[in-house]
């Protein structure tokens, strides 16, 4: 009798089938049962199979119902500080909730926290420029939300260029407003624990070259006013001559030297003619003591904001910059307005404590004071940011206790505040904004995409031209 090779095999298929129909039955059945159930004195951890493919209804809660609670009505942040800011005896008179993220909140002593601000922007049209410090996160990097409200104010009161741009990114690719490209560099940050490094610059980073260092930038067309440039300074230390070789756009390669300034921060500048240049290419040696902190990229008078984003910065990492060298960097810059805006990093799900985090803010925020003493400070709040709680996608509860907490600390400083927060839309903002088509908010529903950067950012420029508008209206009625 012939026996064949595929008669001897037997056939698993059916048996495949019922044990997958089992486990399904199985796993269904564990996901039904309700939270903290136990088995064999174990308790289960509450599961949904279904989760990934479940269709979720983001909260449809109008704005003007949203409203910050009481710090002891937030579940999951039993010990948060998060005072109750609607009482009579705050010593600052209470704002009404519907206000929040529509309005710059200003705490300052006489309620005149943009002034200087704004005169400065009236300056503009004498030949001022006026910059804008903004210490974030990775909320805002690769100038999400920042170009479009960079390229929205710039038009309306003046300025082209994209400002001060790094040596290295994690983002160059992601980033519209400039292209970028670098190679061969040694690369040092506040959030990148080295024993050994040199003084950190004014974006909390610094830069030394190796043999054959590169660095290029390009202007874009994606915003209006950032694909040239008529003057580039480049910021550096050194402790003795360094030659470099740089070009402009298609011109020849020209040789020039950065000299040593005591070891302090020193500029070399090229300083061109309407339209300007729209490519810059440097190289560099392997020098020893030299550091490059950055190059700004502007065209005269007008407006610029300056993104200082860093990824996993919480605010505390701040404390790290010298107070004296970041002085030396803004007898340059001459900023009219620091911004900070941190947080994303602190919003978990598991928060039960927010005091440490109130803490490292109360530190840093006397610090940016003693870097930047004669400035305003605007304190811009964390945003929207979802997780699930059980099978479905909710705002973190830290989310807005943190708003909360950053608004009274801006309060006790006397600083101004914009609650990003309520601006963005309130709570449930990442659900519905990573639902939209195109997509508003990544599916980590933590950070916006591009598209929705440009939503918030006009709303935030939008904000910031009214500001400017009622002071307007007050100055002329003295």
């Amino acid at each position: 009798m012939r026996i064949t090779f595929a008669s001897q095999m037997k056939n698993y298929i059916n048996q495949t089938l019922a044990f997958t129909a089992l486990l399904i039955i199985l796993l269904t059945g564990v996901s039904l049962l309700p939270k903290g159930s136990t088995l064999f004195m174990l308790q289960l951890r509450e599961m949904d199979i279904f989760s990934e493919i479940r269709v979720i209804k983001p909260s449809t809660t109008p704005l003007q119902d949203l409203k910050t609670p009481p710090r002891d009505t937030f579940e999951n942040v039993s010990n948060a500080q998060t005072p109750n800011i609607y009482t009579e005896n705050s010593p600052f008179p209470a704002i009404d909730p519907a206000f929040f993220g529509n309005i710059i909140e200003d705490y300052s002593v006489e309620k005149k926290g943009l002034d200087s601000f704004f005169f400065a922007i009236d300056g503009i049209k004498k030949g001022r420029t006026v910059r804008v410090a903004w210490y974030g996160d990775s909320f805002v990097e690769g100038d999400v939300l920042i170009g479009d409200l960079r390229d929205t104010l710039q038009t309306r009161w003046g300025g082209r260029g994209v400002g001060f741009v790094p040596i290295t990114s994690e983002v160059a690719q992601f980033r519209r407003t400039i292209r970028q490209q670098f190679s061969h560099w040694n690369t040092y940050s506040i959030v990148k624990k080295s024993l050994v490094h040199p003084k950190l610059g004014l974006n909390g980073y610094a830069y030394q070259p190796q043999e054959g260092a590169s660095l290029t930038y390009e202007g874009t067309r994606y915003f209006r006013n950032t694909h040239s440039w008529t003057n580039a300074r480049l910021f550096y230390t050194a402790s003795a001559p360094c030659n470099f070789d740089w070009h402009l756009d298609d011109q020849m390669v020209q040789n020039d030297q950065l000299t040593p300034k005591n070891n302090q921060v020193n500029l070399w500048r090229w300083d061109g003619k309407y339209p300007g240049c729209k490519y810059l290419n440097l190289r560099f040696n392997a020098e020893n003591d030299l550091t490059i902190y950055g190059t700004a990229l502007e065209s005269g008078p007008g407006f610029y904001l300056d993104n200082f984003s860093i990824r996993g910065n919480s605010g505390g990492q701040l404390k790290l910059l010298n107070t004296d060298f970041i002085q030396q960097f803004n007898k340059f810059q001459q900023y009219d307005l620091i911004v900070l805006q941190v947080g994303l990093n602190a919003v978990t799900n598991s928060l039960d404590n927010i005091q440490w985090y109130e803490d490292e803010l109360e530190g840093t925020l006397k610090h940016l004071r003693d870097c930047f003493p004669h400035q305003p400070i605007l304190i811009i709040s964390v945003g929207d940011r979802g997780g699930k709680n059980g099978t479905e996608l909710v705002t973190m509860p830290s989310a807005p206790a943190i708003v909360a907490m950053q608004r009274t600390v801006a309060m006790r400083h006397g600083f101004l505040f914009f609650d990003l927060f309520h601006g963005m839309g309130g709570e449930g903002t990442m659900v519905r904004f990573a639902m939209q088509n195109p997509r508003l908010a990544n599916t980590d529903y933590t950070h916006l995409t591009h598209e929705g950067g440009q939503v918030v950012g006009l709303k935030l420029a939008a904000i910031l031209l009214e500001e400017q508008q009622k002071w307007a209206s007050n100055k002329s009625s003295r």
